[in-house]
């Protein structure tokens, strides 16, 4: 597993820096290339594990060697098939196209084409033939501890840009917070309905008691809930007088 994530995120940086210099050349201005704030394009490090499972498969002879002219179609449909639906989803979500075939002859809406299929088929000859035995070769030579390190260490920056990128290109944080404060005023009228229903409950169950006579302990139970009760009575009742006679007084002085 670190070794295909090692392998993803090196060939997402490669991605990376060839779109970056053919479309500033093509541009003759500085583009970065690339949905991620990092420098990285995740679809050339997908397309680059498809041709990985094909490598290790034929490595250890689970299928017969794939010639030039194999490899160079199964890159052409890859291309396509990664390129149409990510270019679909991007849209989407963002509203944005971070690639347009339009003006290619034998362009599909735009988001992908034969030419450039052609073009991704003959780098997937070259990657296949040359680049993945290189760079697979020299990760076999580090230790297990520096691939967990460096495979761990790539999944946390991955991670954190892309939820840094989702944020910056959506409303993701006014959403969350909307989600919070429907969630916090949800529990708050929960709260709020099981303290009055507790009111509720305790009220009715005291009237129940009080109105019946239980022998023994009950009674005596029943007995502290009305003297209670009366208590409570009474020194609202002594509260009101008290703010009775004082009116009575501030009258008679007014007088």
């Amino acid at each position: 597993m670190n070794r295909y994530i090692l392998i993803f995120v090196i060939f997402s940086f490669f991605g990376w820096v060839w779109e970056t210099i053919y479309c500033t050349l093509i541009m003759q201005s500085w583009a970065n290339r690339g949905f991620l704030f990092g420098p990285v394009c995740p679809i050339y490090g997908f397309g680059t594990i498809c041709g990985l499972v094909l490598y290790d498969l034929m490595q250890a002879e689970k299928i017969p060697k794939l010639s030039w002219w194999q490899v160079f179609l199964i890159g052409f449909f890859l291309s396509m098939i990664l390129e149409y639906p990510t270019s679909w989803a991007l849209e989407k979500m963002f509203s944005a196209r971070w690639w347009d075939y339009s003006t290619m002859p034998l362009n599909i809406n735009g988001r992908t084409s034969i030419p450039t299929s052609c073009a991704f088929g003959l780098m997937s000859i070259f990657l296949m033939k040359y680049a993945i035995p290189f760079v697979d070769g020299k990760l076999q030579q580090l230790s297990d501890p520096m691939m967990n390190f460096l495979a761990l260490l790539f999944m946390v920056i991955i991670t954190v840009d892309t939820t840094l990128t989702v944020t910056a290109l959506t409303d993701f944080k006014d959403r969350v917070t909307a989600i919070d404060n429907s969630f916090q005023n949800k529990m708050t009228d929960i709260v709020k309905y099981m303290y009055e229903k507790k009111d509720a409950v305790k009220q009715n169950a005291i009237s129940r008691i009080t109105q019946f006579k239980f022998p023994g302990r009950k009674l005596h139970i029943a007995a502290k809930l009305k003297e209670n009760k009366l208590y409570d009575l009474i020194e609202e009742l002594n509260k009101f007088g008290e703010i009775i006679k004082q009116n009575d007084f501030i009258n008679k002085l007014k007088k």
